[in-house]
């Protein structure tokens, strides 16, 4: 986790992000996205419009409380899908 950090984009390349000011990539195969409690799916909409598989897990997947173990359970289960 970088503070303050903000992403724009994920691609082939991985992770765009800006922090202190300066743009960066981070390469990285997968990313998990943990943001709120209210359910958005604009992101995981815009990836399967372009063809991605995304999943969604924990409050993205049920937003109905906030619940680290479940969330944690599911990214675990799927992990050892791929």
């Amino acid at each position: 986790m970088v503070a303050g950090a903000a992403s724009t984009a994920i691609d082939d390349a991985g992770l765009h992000y800006v922090a202190d000011g300066e743009a960066k990539v981070l390469p990285v195969d997968h990313v998990v996205v943990c943001a709120g409690q209210e359910s958005d799916r604009d992101l995981y909409d815009g990836l399967v419009a372009r063809g991605a598989r995304p999943r969604l897990i924990g409050g993205a997947d049920a937003a109905a409380e906030l619940d680290a173990a479940r969330a944690i359970e599911q990214a675990t289960r799927l992990a050892c899908e791929i």
